[in-house]
């Protein structure tokens, strides 16, 4: 009960990722046993590096199933819900990112549209579609981009 004690008085920033950790379930069992003893305001880092370290270490099944997990469990910070958000597009991109460009249009705007988005990740989102786009689905996209940056779309 002694390490669960402790953890409350230390800064999540400063012991994150959980560098005594032997193997993963003992960093998954770390991160359990943390956010039961860690409550309120000082859970927030925690429950942004979860997810983070079970994609990482799990993929996007394991990231999926912590989200869930954790998805009642407030408070939470804005980039809990982007990195989410982030993981959804990002694996529907893979699935269909070569054909769809309306999906990739959605993903550009998302951090227009949302009041805490950052809109400077939009260029860089856009340049992905055009390395990942094909034929009239590119052609459809730039044209699409086009219209939107004139207010348009």
């Amino acid at each position: 009960m002694l390490f669960e004690e402790d953890f409350v008085h230390l800064k999540l920033q400063v012991c994150l990722p959980f560098e005594g950790a032997k193997s993963q379930d003992d960093t998954e069992a770390i991160f359990k046993t943390v956010l039961l003893a860690v409550t309120g305001a000082n859970s927030v880092t925690l429950k942004d590096k979860y997810p983070d370290w079970a994609y990482q270490h799990g993929g996007y099944k394991k990231a999926r199933a912590v989200y869930k997990s954790l998805q009642n469990s407030h408070p939470f910070s804005v980039d809990f819900f982007r990195k989410m958000i982030q993981e959804y597009y990002e694996k529907a991109l893979r699935k269909f990112g070569s054909v769809d460009s309306d999906l990739w249009m959605d993903y550009i705007k998302e951090p227009l549209n949302h009041p805490l988005g950052r809109p400077e990740n939009c260029r860089q989102i856009y340049w992905q579609a055009m390395e990942m786009l094909q034929g009239e689905s590119a052609e459809a996209s730039v044209a699409k981009h086009a219209m939107h940056q004139t207010g348009h779309l």
